[in-house]
């Protein structure tokens, strides 16, 4: 096995969130025979929980038990158990890979070393734009119980989550500039761009042959601004169970109103490009071998244009929210095993 692991080549794809890594891994996950037949394999290995379980269609982290804790030895074994004879590039993608909290880049990439050749595609977005974004997944998320607002997050997590150069130089030193591949998500035409730059990346001899006609693949939408206000509420009851908590998250969803806010105020967003765009300048140099002006902030940002909600409308929105997680918090109890 360690001789077949030598003769393979890895491709890793560690993220970042909110970067179209969801429809690149549902779509790879869709055309998983037709990327085997074409000298890729994207494996079942280290896939985890199934969709159902999400709070809205089309979430999954693709092979994320990689990135959990402990050692990972038997996971390697059966990936190379999976791998077969006709294979030599193998594809594994998740996003937790790069959050600095998971693991570091010595861990990952030292794991996998039993592979012939490791390569790494990161995929980045402007500062601004993503850490919205990922705010708004981490407070929909099952065990991250995040309360905080967005502002006190940007405030106690920005300084660690934006400097994308600190962050990933270390997997760039890892496996070499030749094998560290970057990618703006701003500077590329959508997620099936992006998943045929990593698919050439990973040794794609020829393009995937067309989908079938009744072949959809499924999309992640992500919460709206306002849906954040519940959420954090919700968080606050700390439901025991995955499947309650996310069948509240969805009753919260529905009794939203129809308005939106701004969680990114203008001085936040001034602060974070006057911070962040010295350091991409440094990456723009660095990892890519051409212009990215989108990573330089170089579009203007769409703002919402539907009207915000009234305060008699968040009251009732709260007050709507506050009764659905009672009644999951009471359900709980019920079911509680007696001591």
């Amino acid at each position: 096995m360690a001789k077949r692991a030598r003769d393979l080549s890895l491709t890793l794809h560690i993220g970042l969130h909110k970067t179209a890594t969801s429809y690149v891994q549902n779509l790879w996950d869709a055309r998983r025979y037709d990327l085997m037949r074409a000298g890729v394999l994207y494996p079942v290995t280290g896939t985890t929980i199934p969709y159902g379980v999400n709070t809205r269609d089309g979430a999954q982290s693709g092979q994320t038990l990689f990135t959990r804790p402990g050692d990972r030895s038997a996971l390697v074994a059966e990936l190379l158990e999976e791998v077969p004879p006709s294979v030599s590039n193998v594809l594994l993608s998740a996003e937790d890979f790069s959050l600095p909290d998971r693991m570091s880049a010595e861990d990952a990439v030292g794991q996998l070393a039993t592979f012939g050749s490791v390569k790494v595609v990161l995929v980045l977005r402007r500062q601004d734009t993503w850490v919205e974004s990922l705010y708004k997944q981490l407070v929909d998320q099952f065990l991250n119980y995040e309360t905080r607002s967005f502002d006190t997050f940007l405030a106690e997590r920005g300084p660690l989550l934006l400097d994308f150069h600190a962050r990933f130089s270390p997997w760039r030193e890892l496996v070499g500039p030749e094998n560290f591949h970057a990618i703006s998500y701003d500077d590329v035409a959508g997620g099936a761009a992006i998943s045929d730059q990593i698919l050439r990346i990973a040794g794609l001899r020829a393009p995937l042959p067309e989908a079938p006609a009744d072949q959809s693949v499924p999309r992640y939408e992500s919460v709206r601004a306002v849906d954040t206000i519940g959420l954090r509420v919700l968080n606050g009851y700390r439901l025991a169970t995955r499947e309650m908590r996310n069948r509240t998250a969805r009753r919260i969803y529905d009794v939203a109103p129809a308005g939106d806010i701004a969680l990114m105020t203008d001085e936040m967003r001034a602060g974070i490009q006057q911070i962040c765009a010295p350091v991409n300048e440094r990456i723009e140099a660095e990892w890519f071998t051409e212009p990215v002006p989108g990573l330089r902030f170089g579009k203007p940002v769409k703002t919402p244009t539907c009207a915000e909600p009234t305060t008699a409308e968040m009251i009732d929105y709260l007050d709507q929210v506050i009764a659905l997680c009672e009644d999951a918090r009471r359900f709980e109890v019920d079911q509680a095993p007696l001591p």
